[in-house]
C-alpha cells in the first residue's frame, strides 16, 4: 500500500485477543535472539549506523528499509520493559531512571533488531503456517483457564488489556517464529573447537600446594634502631599522600533525633498494659515441631514407604537415602501449625509426641512427615516485655514530637534565627563535627547529613532536612579547610612508627632472602623451619582465585608464578612470609564433577560464538538496508512515561 497506509489485517486464527506479551513463546525458544538483542544493547544505536528522520511514516519511529518500528510497538515493548524491571526491583522505575540505564535505547535496538530479521525472513520467504501459529498460541500458559486448558475468555481479557488485535498478535507470533527459524539457520553451521574452553580450564582449574613459615621481629638478631630526627623527616616528606588530611569541613549543627527524644520520654503504666495486651501476639510463641519430609511422585510410592516403617523393614532415613536425599534436604525446620497446609497440618499436629505421620499431600507432592521434638507454646510475660514495649512506644513519641515540631524549626530557619537561637527554642541540640573522607559514625555516616553539609556554603544557615533515622537536622559550615600535608610536629610518633614498620620489613626481608638462598642450594624446608623454631603450615591445594586466611592475597599469585620446589617471599605488614612450592595439581576433565563443567563451557563457547554470528549477520542486514529513526517521535513516546 502507499507509504502511510496500513495493510489490513489477516483475520485472527482464533475468536477473542492475543496478549500483549511473547514471553510465553519466546520461554519456549532458543535464547539465541535474547543473547543478540543484548549484545545489541551493549551496542547500542550507535553501531546501527543509524541515521536521524527523513522519509519515515508520521507513526514510525524507526524504519529498516522496508520495515517499521511503530510508534504504538515501541511504546508498548517499553512499557512491558518497564514493568518487568520494576516487578524485579520492588517498586517503580521511572522513564527519567530507565533512560540513565540505557532501557530506551535497548528496547528500540531490540525492535530494530526483530524488524530486520523479519524483512530478511520474508525476503526468503520463511514463514509458519496458520495451524503452527494455533499451536503455539493453544499451548500458551498464559492463556490457560482454571483447568488448565486453553481459554477462550482468559485469550480475550490479556490481549483487552494489552491493546494487540487478534489478528495483530497472531501476526507476531508468525514473526517471531520465521525469526526463529531464520536464526537457527544461521547458527547451525556454527562449530567452535574444544581447545578454547579446555585451555581456559587448564588454567582456571589448576591447583597448587605450598608450604609456608612466618617470619616475624623477633628473628631479627639486632632490634630495629628508633629513628632520627632525619629519619622522620625524610619518611614524612617520602609519603604526604600518606600524611596528607583530606579536605575538612569544620561544621556547627543543630539536630534531634528519635532517640535522644525518646530518652526522656516517659509512657504511664496502663497504656504500656493496654500495649501489651493489644499486641499479645507478637509476644505468643505458637506451638511449633521440628520437622523433616520426604517428598514422592506419587502416592502409593509414599503409602509403600510409610508400610515398610511400619513393618520395621526400613527407617526415614534410610528412605531418604534410597531417594538420594542428604539431612539437609529433608530438614524442614521448626514449623508452626500456621505454616503448613490443611492436610500437613491435621497430621503432624495431630501426634501428641514424635513420630511419623502420611502420606499426606502437600503443595510438592505426596509426602511422609517425621516430627523429631515438639516445642510447646509460650509467652512473654508482661514484666519481660515491659522494656521493650516502653522504648517502642517511647519511639513513637518521639517520632510524632518531631513531626509536631519540623513546621516551628522551618519558621525559625525562615525567619533568619541562628542554629544556637534554634536549639534554645527547640528540642534540638547543639553542636559541631569536622568532616572528612575519613569522618565515621553518627551524623557522618547519615546520606542525608552528608549531602546537607556537601551542598552548603561556608556561612550560611541550610533549610531543615530529615535524617535516615527520622530526625531533623540543620547546619552552618564555618570554615573549609583544604587538603594539606599535616605538619610533622602532630603526627611525630605516627611516622616513628611507619619508619619502624618499614625498617623491621626490610630488615627481615633480607634475612629471608637469606634462607631462600639456603633452601635454594638444598637446605631442607621442615629443618628450617626447626631452626627458627617456626611450625611449618600449609597452603592449599588451591586455585588462583582463592585465598589463604592469614596471607596476603599476592602470595598466592607468587606461587603460582613459580616452578615446584622454588621459594618466594612476601612481605605482610612488619612480617615476612617465607613459602616453597610444592605441588601442582593439572585441571582434569576426566575427573569426577569436572567432566560436566567442562561440558557447560564448551557449550557456552559454541553458543557465544552462534550469537556472534548471529549478531554479526543482523548488522550486515541492517547496515545493507539502512535504518533511520524519528528522535522527535521517540522522545514524545517517552513523555508519555511517569
Amino acid at each position: 500500500p502507499p507509504r502511510g497506509q496500513c495493510k489490513p489485517p489477516p483475520p485472527p486464527l482464533l475468536p477473542g485477543p492475543p496478549p500483549a506479551m511473547l514471553n510465553a513463546f519466546r520461554n519456549k525458544r532458543s535464547n539465541i535472539l535474547v543473547w543478540v538483542l543484548m549484545a545489541m544493547l551493549i551496542v547500542g544505536l550507535a553501531g546501527f549506523g543509524i541515521g536521524v528522520s527523513g522519509g519515515l511514516g508520521n507513526q514510525d519511529v524507526a524504519q529498516v528499509g522496508d520495515r517499521s518500528v511503530t510508534a504504538e510497538q515501541y511504546g508498548r515493548a517499553l512499557d512491558q520493559e518497564l514493568r518487568s524491571i520494576s516487578s524485579q526491583l520492588g517498586r517503580a522505575l521511572p522513564m527519567s531512571e530507565a533512560r540513565q540505564y540505557g532501557i530506551d535505547r535497548m528496547v528500540l535496538g531490540r525492535l530494530v533488531n526483530d524488524a530486520t530479521l523479519d524483512a530478511e525472513a520474508s525476503r526468503l520467504g520463511l514463514s509458519m503456517g496458520d495451524e503452527t501459529v494455533r499451536e503455539q498460541v493453544v499451548a500458551a500458559p498464559a492463556f490457560r483457564g482454571p483447568d488448565g486448558t486453553f481459554d477462550r475468555d482468559t485469550y480475550a481479557f490479556v490481549l483487552e488489556r494489552t491493546g494487540l488485535s487478534p489478528a495483530e498478535f497472531e501476526e507476531q507470533v508468525r514473526r517471531e517464529s520465521a525469526r526463529s527459524l531464520l536464526g537457527a539457520g544461521i547458527q547451525s553451521a556454527t562449530t567452535m573447537p574444544d581447545t578454547a574452553a579446555l585451555t581456559v580450564l587448564d588454567f582456571l582449574g589448576e591447583k597448587r600446594s605450598f608450604d609456608w613459615i612466618r617470619l616475624d621481629p623477633s628473628l631479627l638478631t639486632e632490634p630495629v634502631p628508633a629513628p632520627t630526627e632525619a629519619d622522620l623527616v625524610a619518611e614524612h616528606a617520602a609519603h604526604p599522600d600518606r600524611y596528607t588530611r583530606p579536605e575538612t569541613r569544620r561544621i556547627t549543627y543543630a539536630s534531634v533525633t528519635p532517640e535522644s527524644l525518646a530518652a526522656g520520654i516517659e509512657i504511664p503504666e496502663d497504656e504500656l498494659r493496654a500495649a501489651y495486651e493489644t499486641d499479645i501476639a507478637h509476644f505468643s510463641t505458637p506451638e511449633r515441631r521440628i520437622l523433616d519430609r520426604i517428598g514422592f511422585a506419587t502416592e502409593d510410592d509414599a503409602a509403600e514407604a510409610k508400610s515398610r516403617i511400619d513393618a520395621g523393614e526400613a527407617d526415614f532415613d534410610s528412605i531418604a537415602a534410597e531417594r538420594g536425599l542428604a539431612a539437609g534436604e529433608i530438614d524442614q525446620g521448626t514449623l508452626a501449625a500456621a505454616d503448613l497446609g490443611s492436610g500437613a497440618r491435621d497430621a503432624v499436629f495431630g501426634l501428641d509426641g514424635p513420630g511419623i505421620v502420611g502420606p499426606v499431600q502437600t503443595p510438592l507432592g505426596p509426602s511422609l512427615y517425621r516430627v523429631n521434638a515438639i516445642l510447646g507454646a509460650s509467652t512473654v510475660p508482661f514484666e519481660e516485655a515491659r522494656a521493650e514495649i516502653a522504648a517502642k512506644r517511647a519511639l513513637e513519641e518521639a517520632h510524632n514530637a518531631i513531626l509536631d515540631e519540623a513546621t516551628g524549626i522551618s519558621d525559625l530557619i525562615a525567619g533568619g534565627a541562628k542554629l544556637e537561637e534554634i536549639a534554645a527554642e527547640t528540642d534540638m541540640e547543639l553542636g559541631t563535627i569536622e568532616l572528612n573522607a575519613e569522618t565515621t559514625g553518627g551524623l557522618a555516616d547519615d546520606p542525608a547529613f552528608l549531602e546537607l553539609a556537601q551542598a552548603a556554603r561556608p556561612g550560611e544557615e541550610t533549610d531543615l532536612a530529615e535524617l535516615a533515622d527520622g530526625g531533623l537536622v540543620t547546619l552552618r559550615v564555618e570554615a573549609i579547610d583544604p587538603a594539606a600535608v599535616i605538619p610533622l610536629e602532630e603526627i611525630r610518633d605516627r611516622v616513628a612508627a611507619d619508619w619502624t614498620a618499614a625498617r623491621t620489613a626490610e630488615a627481615l626481608a633480607a634475612l629471608a632472602e637469606t634462607y631462600r638462598q639456603e633452601l635454594d642450594q638444598g637446605l631442607d624446608f621442615p629443618t628450617l623451619a626447626e631452626r627458627l623454631g617456626q611450625a611449618v603450615s600449609t597452603g592449599g591445594p588451591l586455585t588462583r582465585g582463592e585465598t589463604v586466611e592469614g596471607l596476603p592475597p599476592e602470595l598466592v599469585a607468587d606461587i603460582f608464578a613459580t616452578d615446584p620446589g622454588a621459594t618466594v617471599t612476601r612481605t605482610d605488614g612488619t612480617d615476612v612470609i617465607l613459602a616453597r612450592s610444592t605441588a601442582i595439581e593439572a585441571f582434569d576433565p576426566q575427573a569426577e564433577g569436572n567432566g560436566t563443567i567442562a561440558e557447560d563451557l564448551k557449550a557456552q563457547f559454541r553458543t557465544q560464538a552462534a550469537d556472534d554470528l548471529l549478531a554479526l549477520y543482523t548488522e550486515a542486514l541492517r547496515r545493507e538496508r539502512g535504518v533511520t529513526v524519528n528522535q522527535n517521535l521517540i522522545d514524545a513516546t517517552l513523555t508519555r512515561f511517569p
